[in-house]
């Protein structure tokens, strides 16, 4: 077990009793307000909050609504419905920028079923003109190649020669066993879907059964998935084809420059869910700003082992805020929101993306008031992300009538 885990696993420090001071927002916080703020957000990141669909992409709204209207929405897949996992790994291509038919590629990846999954929405043998006046001819070619190839055979392909061939690959068609030629750049989209499509659905209970736990109950511990180093390893491949600018490929691991190590992900991921998971403090006391300050350092070794993941700053963030550390916290929490702007998903499945990242928002925007409130009350009138959302200063109890 890696020191900085060994660490983290020692028996946490009880949380002492003595009751927390309310918080009583000063004169000098209440006028700081005005000032408040929070990371600003790119265009496409804020219009997928707002869920603004037609300004991802103008064709979006009728594609989604026939997909809503399918049997999509009644399909079980992995933390969610087929539907939402298919819209979800549209939208994180969207704000990759890539090609509005890899795009689309992303949309509808699985509707004739592939070789991962066997339910589907359409029929290749009689569907494909529907969904090309859906989504367009070379997205709908897009697909069909896509369910039509065996998907393990081109990751593995990738992975063992470290990069998408420019030349591209002759498949055999898994249903009628007739050669299929991939371009290079088809392979491309594939793979970029591929990286979207893994992080999008993984987490713990998939990395569970990789493991031959195939008794595994669903969903398990809901920890963040193992597999983001073969990811990133199918995301360096890429970018190693030649066949992609820099500016257009996928943002995420550095632009699929760098290569996270399977020893340095599971670490990291023991630190987060240690720290993630502690038992709550409940006392500001000088045991718990030492508890407190421990798992900010562990979170902080997390980071350093996994930089890619927003959700261990965001933690950090909030018990940096609980220890007046305020321009720390400020940086943990706009380090987090970076980062799930950037993958347009989160890695902790235990809470929606959105979620994440308007908690980092409201953290960065606290941060910056030097507020932190200490009752059940003032957290629970938390929400905020700026101050044009500030109607009044925070509670201190439940009650309005009640004052400090």
């Amino acid at each position: 077990m890696p020191s900085a885990i060994r660490r983290l696993a020692a028996p946490l420090a009880p949380a002492a009793r003595r009751a927390l001071p309310l918080l009583v927002p000063s004169p000098r916080a209440v006028s700081t307000a005005a000032h408040g703020r929070s990371p600003a957000l790119p265009s496409l990141v804020e219009s997928l909050l707002r869920e603004d669909v037609a300004a991802l992409d103008s064709h979006a709204p009728e594609v989604l609504r026939r997909l809503r209207g399918s049997e999509a929405p009644l399909v079980w897949h992995k933390h969610s419905s087929f539907a939402e996992h298919l819209r979800g790994v549209w939208a994180m291509l969207v704000v990759w920028r890539q090609p509005q038919a890899w795009c689309r590629l992303g949309l509808c990846h699985s509707v004739y079923s592939n070789s991962f999954v066997s339910m589907n929405l359409f029929d290749p043998r009689r569907d494909r003109h529907e969904l090309a006046e859906m989504i367009g001819e070379e997205a709908e070619e897009l697909v069909y190649k896509f369910c039509s190839i065996d998907r393990q055979r081109l990751e593995e392909a990738v992975l063992e020669e470290g990069k998408v061939r420019p030349e591209g690959y002759t498949f055999r068609h898994i249903h009628t066993g007739e050669p299929l030629e991939v371009s290079g750049i088809e392979a491309c989209a594939m793979v970029s879907e591929t990286l979207a499509d893994e992080m999008e659905q993984r987490f713990g209970w998939q990395s569970d059964l990789e493991a031959g736990l195939c008794a595994a109950s669903w969903p398990g511990l809901f920890q963040p998935t193992l597999r983001m180093s073969r990811t990133s390893r199918l995301a360096v491949g890429l970018r190693e084809s030649g066949l992609l600018a820099d500016a257009a490929l996928p943002p995420i691991f550095d632009h699929c420059a760098r290569v996270i190590s399977p020893e340095d992900e599971a670490a990291a991921r023991e630190l987060y869910w240690q720290a993630s998971t502690a038992p709550s403090l409940e006392a500001t006391s000088q045991t718990t700003a030492q508890e407190m300050k421990r798992r900010v350092r562990a979170l902080s070794t997390c980071s350093q082992l996994n930089p890619f993941v927003a959700e261990p700053h965001l933690v950090r963030a909030q018990l940096l805020l609980q220890l007046q550390a305020w321009d720390e916290a400020e940086r943990a929490a706009i380090q987090g929101v970076d980062l799930l702007g950037i993958w347009a998903t989160q890695w902790d499945k235990r809470m929606p993306w959105n979620a994440w990242v308007n908690w980092g928002r409201c953290l960065a925007f606290q941060a910056s008031l030097h507020e932190w409130p200490t009752t059940h009350g003032g957290i629970e009138s938390l929400g905020a992300v700026h101050s044009a959302q500030r109607f009044r200063s925070l509670n201190v109890s439940r009650s309005q009538e009640e004052k400090a």
